[in-house]
């Protein structure tokens, strides 16, 4: 079981030795063997589709990359946050699967490398790493992933963020965006076209981003943004090195989640405040104070060669630093004694207080105050740390003009740490700014994690039939470290069984294809886990059967995709509270297990249309139909009468968060000089809780955009680019995202201009 451990370093080591011993060849994205084809996606036995320019083209420059999938069947991406400002409220759905704040079940890969993880703590999604000006496209594989994929969250499927290549051309950009809640945006791209013997080119990236909250005025809080690429391709007379390197900065403010009955009552306002009021229980909802701190920095470099002509090698070795913090606002302090110790009370429980008396010392008993108490409060930080290393590698042999074996491997090593400290707030009758020396570390943690993965696929092409067939598996170690007592108090393996895929693509007429594909997707258990007490030997790891049967259409004006599904996830992991409670468990004091309990299954149909109907004209439509519930016996978090915590079997309700039905429509135009686009986007009424009890209602989200582009006949500008975007064009109110009763409200109508210069 531990074998890999011993070998993770020697492989790390092995392919950063091989990438600067040798050249290679390298494309823009892992994997680029099959062929693309508008939004359709590429040619293979399972579903899945591909952003382009015309659904970027609804985007401002300010949005988060994330929101680019929207459009494509079976995604639903809701944001609290304008422009996707707060990862915090981030939503991502797919055929029944969700990411959010408590579930990871959808991975995420940037140039076909892991991001490492989702999740709000630790976790980095794809606009921590990409601009959207500097993405090229994103590759959406729904239910399945490709047999390569390195995620370990990967059981509902894929997003591959894939970032845009140098251009040949030696030129500059800087490009100005604004619009409303005070938002800016400034970006300056340098490509240094082709040199070294013309083999190279490259480009360097820089952007700075604000906006301030939508929801409230005054102090209602703002996030920024600064964020900066450097990409190098160098294309040898037999090979090509690619390297890229990113850094983000973010600073957000966070959007909190309600209630559906809350929504009713005032559907533009998240119960944050914007006003100071002295009052701590009061002003532990001042939204400035809630915050997302993280900065991250990102690089690889690729090699991919070919050892012969019938054979093909490519190593990428990269690293990932990331370094973040979560603030809040208890109402309260925690009492400790000189050495910083938490004094329990005789039945073992920690202590708070809200007063301090004259001379300073805490009142335990706020009936004991008087006149001369002053308040106490607290402003609680959660910090994060990770580092990871690792490396992807994968080997192709044509073995015969119809026979293509391919060989993979991942290999990470990573370090995560998380330590949660409180500060006294100085004078809470004035404001939120606090003591910088904490009172109290709550806890010091470190989670490490090796990963191996490895895979084989065998792909043979009969005539106008290919058929693949592989298998991979996962072995996934944890251990981790209490720091406080410096040794290591818990560690779980979690590896998966032999994962299956096959599938076949049948070329039956002149550009009309069917598929088939049937794969085990699996997620790895979550170094979260090791916070409880518990055993950790009886839970298993999630895993997913999928199948897919679709028809794919690619003419030269016209492109169509359908896809029938059908899903079982098992083995669904749910933390069981020993105790109920309500509002922000700030202490972190509830005591409970994971366990598995039950699954789900979904089944369903996604389809689209990307037509050219006319020379200037693009038509795009996509189509969702989902049908999933919870299956088998499958026990959540429950309060009973008596307010105490219980178990309840929700088996045969339909999966929360998951819509029924989804549409998009689509027109742009386009002459050259002159662009613009109109699309909308239908989202079916669901359920948003396990009970089936919150149904969150049907809605309607248009956007449209209009672009001028002027070409100058000059040496030093070569054109001007002007863009207007507008988005919830009717300013509708919806709700977009969250789980389980707490839900996040949709941004509304959002108006943002853009000029860009280009030299």
């Amino acid at each position: 079981m531990t074998n890999h451990k011993l070998l993770l370093p020697s492989l790390l080591a092995s392919s950063i030795a091989v990438v600067f011993s040798s050249c290679a060849f390298a494309d823009d994205a892992a994997g680029k063997d099959t062929e693309v084809i508008s939004v359709v996606g590429a040619r293979i036995a399972y579903a899945n589709n591909s952003t382009d320019d015309n659904i970027k083209s609804f985007s401002s420059p300010l949005s988060s990359v994330n929101d680019l999938i929207d459009m494509l069947p079976g995604v639903s991406v809701g944001e609290g946050g304008v422009f996707g400002s707060d990862d915090w409220s981030t939503t991502i759905t797919m055929r029944g699967f969700a990411l959010n704040g408590s579930d990871q079940q959808l991975g995420m890969t940037i140039d076909g490398l892991p991001n490492g993880g989702s999740g709000y703590g630790g976790g980095s999604k794809a606009n921590r790493y990409l601009l959207t000006e500097d993405t090229a496209r994103v590759e959406v594989m729904q239910g399945t992933s490709d047999i390569g994929s390195p995620s370990l969250d990967a059981l509902g499927g894929t997003f591959n963020y894939i970032s845009a290549n140098p251009n040949d051309e030696k030129g500059a950009v800087a490009a100005v965006s604004g619009g409303d809640y005070d938002s800016r945006k400034y970006y300056l791209r340098f490509d240094t076209g082709r040199f070294w013997n013309d083999t190279t080119t490259s480009y360097l990236s820089l952007a700075d981003s604000r906006t301030k909250r939508w929801i409230g005025s005054g102090s209602n809080g703002d996030s920024t943004d600064f964020h900066a690429a450097y990409k190098l391709v160098s294309e040898l007379s037999w090979a090509t090195l690619t390297g890229r390197i990113s850094y983000d900065d973010v600073d957000e403010t966070n959007y909190n989640g309600i209630s559906l009955a809350q929504f009713k009552q005032d559907p533009r306002w998240d119960r944050l405040t914007w006003n100071w009021t002295g009052d701590p229980v009061e002003d532990q909802n001042f939204a400035e104070a809630w915050r997302t701190l993280r900065k991250n920095t990102f690089a690889y470099l690729r090699l991919d060669t070919r050892p012969s002509d019938s054979t093909r090698l490519e190593v990428t070795p990269y690293y990932h630093h990331m370094k973040g913090r979560g603030d809040w606002l208890p109402p309260y302090q925690v009492l400790v004694d000189d050495a910083g110790k938490p004094i329990l009370d005789t039945d073992g429980n920690l202590q708070t207080f809200t007063h301090f008396d004259a001379s300073g010392a805490p009142v335990l008993n706020p009936a004991d105050c008087d006149d001369t108490c002053t308040l106490a409060s607290s402003y609680r930080h959660t910090h994060y740390g990770k580092d990871r290393y690792g490396m992807t590698s994968r080997f192709s042999w044509d073995i015969t003009m119809d026979n293509t074996l391919t060989l993979g491997l991942w290999a990470e090593r990573q370090d995560r740490d998380e330590y949660r400290d409180w500060h006294g707030v100085l004078d809470p009758k004035v404001g939120p700014a606090y003591d910088n020396t904490a009172y109290w570390r709550q806890y010091d943690r470190t989670y490490t994690t090796d990963t191996l993965n490895y895979y084989a696929q065998d792909k043979w092409v009969l005539g106008d039939l290919t058929l693949t067939a592989g298998v991979r598996k996962f072995l996934v170690d944890i251990d981790r470290k209490d720091n406080f007592v410096g040794q290591k108090t818990g560690s779980l393996s979690s590896d998966s069984d032999l994962l299956p895929m096959a599938g076949a693509v049948w070329n039956f007429a002149p550009s009309w294809e069917l598929y088939g594909g049937y794969s085990e997707n699996f997620k790895a258990i979550s170094d979260s886990i090791l916070e409880t007490d518990q055993d950790y030997g009886k839970l298993d790891a999630e895993t997913a059967k999928n199948t897919d049967l679709g028809l794919r259409y690619f003419g030269s004006s016209l492109q169509v995709t359908a896809a029938f599904y059908h899903i079982k996830f098992d083995n669904r992991i749910t933390y069981i509270a020993a105790t109920a409670g309500s509002g922000i468990d700030y202490l972190g004091e509830l005591d409970g297990q994971y366990v598995n309990v039950g699954g789900i299954k979904s089944k369903g149909f996604e389809g689209s249309i990307n037509w050219q109907f006319a020379p200037m004209w693009n038509l795009y439509s996509s189509l969702t139909l989902n049908d999933s519930e919870y299956s088998d016996r499958s026990l959540v978090p429950a309060t009973d009468a008596g307010g105490n915590a219980t178990l309840s079997d929700i088996k045969g309700m339909e999966v929360a968060g998951a819509p029924r039905r989804m549409g998009v429509v689509a027109v742009n135009y386009s002459d050259g000089s002159y662009r613009g686009g109109l699309e909308a986007k239908y989202t079916g009424d669901y359920y948003g809780d396990y009970f089936n009890k919150d149904t969150i209602a049907s809605h309607t989200v248009m956007s449209l955009y209009a672009g001028y582009h002027l070409d100058f006949a000059t040496k030093g500008i070569k054109g001007l680019d002007l863009t207007l975007n507008v988005t919830n064009l009717g300013d509708t109110n919806y709700l977009a995202g969250g789980s389980n009763g707490g839900y996040y409200i949709g941004v509304g109508r959002t108006v943002t201009a853009n000029a860009t210069l280009s030299f």
